[in-house]
């Protein structure tokens, strides 16, 4: 005798109905969390920027909106320290759990948009970055392992490589006028990366008298030429913050 299967009721089609019975409540519980998450960034941010405030009484924020990657920007009115002018409606950005009171105009324009990584291309002449730009990932994480490795060597030896002896530098010991007894064995980087082009980064190292100076790399993009757009824009590694921000939120 034939026996019809058994027809698993779990396989069985949806209709638009059921399926939006189904979603809505997930939907709606994911909109909840993102408010009240929004709303402790916010608080978070009140917080850390009443601390960095010497007078505390007469700290009023305005204007606080939250941003993709936890960052709350907005406007404060205070008196900073005992000695300095009051501040009316200054800006600040609140990230990494840390609070800029002297934000520049590119950091409101990136990190206090809905859409940092269309704000930095706007910018910068580069991307858009998205998860698939395989060459903006490579070159966000080749300039974290560089800056990584400049760093242990200033550690170590007081100074950045100069310019003309390049990120070489981090890999054998440079020829030099100071004896850098304590350049590491087996140097700090080996091998150094190349761009997502197959070329050397830029270096570049400034420094004044005793002062720490700044260094910068630099990616001459597809083209392997200064400027451009796009694949064939230059990346600095000035820009690694925003770079760093919009890598955690893609």
């Amino acid at each position: 005798m034939f026996v019809p299967r058994r027809q698993n009721v779990h396989t069985l089609p949806l209709n638009c109905t059921e399926i939006t019975r189904l979603i809505r409540p997930a939907a709606l519980t994911l909109i909840a969390l993102s408010l009240v998450a929004c709303g402790s960034n916010i608080e978070d941010a009140k917080i850390a920027l009443k601390e960095s405030i010497v007078i505390k009484t007469d700290l009023s924020v305005d204007d606080l909106r939250s941003y993709p990657g936890g960052v709350v920007c907005g406007a404060f009115t205070a008196y900073i320290s005992y000695h300095d002018p009051r501040k009316e409606n200054a800006p600040f950005i609140y990230r990494d759990e840390k609070i800029d009171r002297d934000p520049q105009p590119r950091d409101w324009k990136v990190f206090c948009s809905e859409d940092p990584a269309a704000s930095l291309a706007a910018i910068a002449g580069f991307g858009p970055i998205t998860r698939e730009s395989a060459e903006w990932l490579k070159i966000i994480a080749d300039f974290a392992s560089i800056e990584s490795a400049l760093e242990d060597y200033y550690e170590e030896n007081h100074s950045y490589p100069q310019t003309e002896q390049g990120l070489a530098a981090l890999k054998e010991k440079p020829e030099s006028r100071m004896r850098m007894p304590n350049y590491r064995e087996g140097g700090y980087l080996n091998p150094i990366p190349t761009d997502p082009w197959g070329r050397p980064y830029v270096y570049k190292s400034t420094q004044w008298g005793r002062t720490k100076g700044t260094v910068e790399m630099i990616s001459l993009g597809r083209d392997g030429e200064p400027g451009g757009e796009g694949l064939d824009a230059d990346v600095s590694s000035e820009l690694q913050r925003y770079l760093v921000h919009i890598d955690r939120i893609l």
